[in-house]
């Protein structure tokens, strides 16, 4: 009899074991997924934040090319201008002329 409340004894202690065992492994199981869904938060972020830094820059370098085309447009119509003031001092005699004549007829 003795024999069998050492192995019941032993069963239990086997079973109290195993049980222990169980909870330690679903407290794992419980830190690991606060782990994992940490790290999926910190990607998170990460990703965002590098993205945002991303569009920032692209924005910018957009900002600066466009400032540079419509500084390219004045330049080149502050040309034409000119170009166009200095035909008309040069000739304005001459076009006035000209007008005056289609004008009359002649």
């Amino acid at each position: 009899m003795e024999q069998m409340a050492t192995v019941l004894g032993r069963l239990s202690e086997i079973e109290a074991a195993a049980v222990n065992i169980e909870n330690e492994a679903a407290n794992e199981k419980r830190r690991i997924a606060r782990e994992y869904e940490q790290k999926t938060i910190d990607f998170d972020q990460k990703l965002d934040a590098q993205t945002e830094e991303k569009l920032k820059e692209l924005n910018e370098k957009l900002k600066a090319e466009a400032e540079q085309e419509l500084l390219k447009m004045r330049e080149e119509t502050q040309q034409e201008l000119n170009s166009m003031k200095r035909e008309y001092d040069q000739n304005h005699k001459k076009l006035a002329d000209k007008l005056f004549h289609y004008i009359i007829g002649e």
